[in-house]
């Protein structure tokens, strides 16, 4: 017991008076895939406690209540976009390179996966070039933008599996269900309808895993048509079907990657919003979007730093074990928010450069708490390892002295 006690405070204190950490793998579930939903203009600035928005003239705006987005999971608290605008976003996030084509897509996060025997599967409502569509094995995807009286289209490869064609013609059918009240109500089923058909596929399709990418578009119309009550509303909608969509996911071990294209600015308490015109497109409220992991393996904390959208393709990527096409050529890092032990965390004070082995995943200026720790200076490394030697000494001693009296 005295020799258990002595080398626990020898590894306390060893880890307390250096600022280099390392520790050996850990045994955590792999997902079974992964869900990665896109809410066209939800603003972090009108869901993050952190941040409070304001209006070009200065009038301070409420916020929405989002419990299934902030409650839980790995929450990244500043990320911002490098273009406020729905398709060149888009093509940001599943490729990590701001200067991305969107009619060109090249290599993208499909591509890892369907190397590794993924499908690649997607519900679109809207803001998507047809290179995204290519991308898919099977898609469900609005044509138009219009909110009502929109038909969803299935299409399919033949590598889709045959399960998946009643399970589109289903929720095709049932888009105007969802979509038909008025107001917002109305905004509030478009939004549902996407998120309520993913849960459906999770739940229903086993046997192979996959990547599906989940667009809903009516919050960012909801900014631009219904002004900012109208805009918060459609947001606090989203509770509950995130609720289910998450549930879904929990139930079949899949990781859940909640963010946003961009978000909105309002002129006036009284005026519509906007986010890509140049008025709008240099404000926080516009650039900054929330960005949460759920699932297996991901590390439950509130992560600092200064993030980008080009760091989510990556982090993904990571998440699923899945290894990087030798022609994904992104400039992001990954983010760490995985459950793991083999990770390095190196000069601590003064941020953090997190290794997996020989690579350096990401370099970023790291809070993981609301108080930041002071820097240790030299006198108290030096009495740390003081400490250190000491206990090892008395150790060694009382090791000797049981030895000698048995």
């Amino acid at each position: 017991m005295i020799l258990r006690s002595l080398f626990l405070l020898v590894l306390v204190l060893s880890v307390a008076a250096g600022t280099d950490v390392r520790a050996g793998p850990a045994t955590r579930p792999d997902p079974a895939g992964a869900v990665i939903v896109v809410v066209d203009g939800l603003g972090a600035s009108y869901v993050y406690p952190e941040y409070s928005a304001r209006t070009l003239d200065g009038a301070p705006i409420g916020k929405a209540v989002l419990f299934n987005l902030t409650g839980s999971g790995g929450r990244v608290v500043d990320v911002r976009v490098p273009v406020p605008e729905t398709t060149k976003s888009h093509s940001v996030l599943v490729t990590g390179n701001s200067s991305v084509n969107p009619q060109y897509l090249s290599t993208t996060i499909f591509d890892a996966a369907r190397q590794r025997g993924y499908l690649c599967l997607a519900v679109l409502q809207r803001g998507d070039a047809m290179s995204m569509l290519q991308e898919m094995d099977a898609v469900l995807y609005l044509s138009d933008n219009a909110m009502r009286g929109a038909e969803p289209t299935p299409g399919f490869r033949e590598s889709a599996p045959i399960s998946l064609r009643p399970l589109f013609q289903v929720w095709q059918n049932r888009f105007d269900e969802y979509s038909a009240p008025q107001g917002v109500a109305g905004y509030a089923g478009y939004d549902a309808w996407g998120l309520d058909g993913a849960a459906a596929v999770v739940r229903n399709l086993t046997g192979r895993p996959f990547l599906m990418l989940v667009n809903v578009g009516a919050v960012d119309s909801a900014g631009h048509n219904l002004g900012i009550n109208g805009y918060l509303q459609t947001i606090a909608a989203l509770d509950a079907p995130l609720g289910n969509l998450a549930e879904a996911c929990r139930e079949n071990n899949m990781l859940l990657v909640v963010t946003a294209d961009h978000g909105m600015c309002f002129p006036s308490l009284k005026g519509k919003g906007g986010h890509s015109a140049e008025k709008f497109a240099a404000r926080l409220e516009s650039l900054r979007v929330p960005l949460v992991f759920f699932g297996p393996g991901v590390e439950e904390l509130n992560l600092g730093g200064n993030w980008s959208e080009v760091d989510i393709a990556p982090t993904v990527l990571d998440m699923l074990n899945l290894s990087e096409p030798e022609s994904l050529s992104w400039e992001g890092n990954c983010i760490p928010l995985k459950k793991s032990h083999d990770s390095q965390a190196l000069g601590v004070p003064e941020g953090v450069a997190n290794y997996r082995g020989e690579r350096l995943v990401a370099n970023r200026t790291l809070d993981l708490t609301a108080k930041t720790a002071p820097p240790m200076g030299g006198m108290k490394k030096a009495v740390g390892v003081i400490l250190i030697l000491i206990i090892n000494l008395v150790g060694a001693a009382v090791i000797i002295w049981i030895w000698r009296k048995e």
